[in-house]
């Protein structure tokens, strides 16, 4: 077995990747405390809800709701985070509101990747192949119950099999963070259109 990277490590590579964030969103002003205090709880909140999701029911972490819970706490976090900004600042453009909520919930979303790290890599690495194995049964099952076979859609199980426990690497963690924040994109420029508050349009009087 490989050696495990330090915890250092790890945490440098994870505020490595935060500091990208910020550096290809543009010019923007400095980022508030109130949005890093925001995406720190809700990484947080990530990390400890699926560890006692985890300690419920292991196969629980590969259900829907799971996920939903990860989506709703990003969409928490960068809404609380603008509010919160638009309280502090008094406007807030939409330019400026996408970056941040982009920021904030790209950084909370780190405690779901960071739980796959300390689970898969850290306390419970036997669980790999135990894991793999799970999402490739749902997977046959799913193509089954539609009537088709491995070999006529062209599904490959040993390769999705390596592919998995790639992602479940540290390495593995930090791309499948990068590949999320095209989703989380799509989330902050919908908030940011709900929350954005311009002050020049607030005080236009006929």
């Amino acid at each position: 077995m490989k050696d495990l990277p330090s915890a250092a490590n790890l945490r440098q590579s994870f505020e490595a990747a935060a500091l990208q964030i910020v550096l290809t969103l543009g010019p923007m002003k400095k980022i508030p405390q109130s949005v890093l205090q925001q995406a720190l709880m809700g990484g947080v909140l990530l990390l400890a809800g699926y560890l006692v999701i985890y300690l419920i029911s292991p196969e629980a972490i590969m259900g829907g709701w799971a996920s939903l819970f990860v989506l709703a706490t990003v969409v928490v976090v960068m809404v609380k985070s603008l509010l919160a900004v638009r309280k502090e600042e008094g406007e807030l453009k939409f330019g400026r509101a996408f970056g941040l909520a982009l920021v904030a919930g790209s950084l909370a979303r780190l405690g779901y990747n960071l739980f796959n790290v300390i689970l898969f890599g850290l306390l419970r690495p036997d669980l790999v192949d135990a894991y793999v194995d799970l999402v490739m049964n749902k997977t046959e099952e799913a193509i089954a119950s539609l009537g088709m076979d491995l070999s006529a859609v062209g599904v490959n199980l040993s390769e999705i099999g390596d592919q998995l426990r790639w992602t479940l690497t540290p390495v593995g963690q930090l791309v499948d963070w990068f590949q999320s924040i095209i989703l989380l994109a799509i989330l902050a420029l919908i908030v940011a259109a709900f929350l954005k508050r311009n002050v020049e349009s607030n005080q236009f009087e006929g």
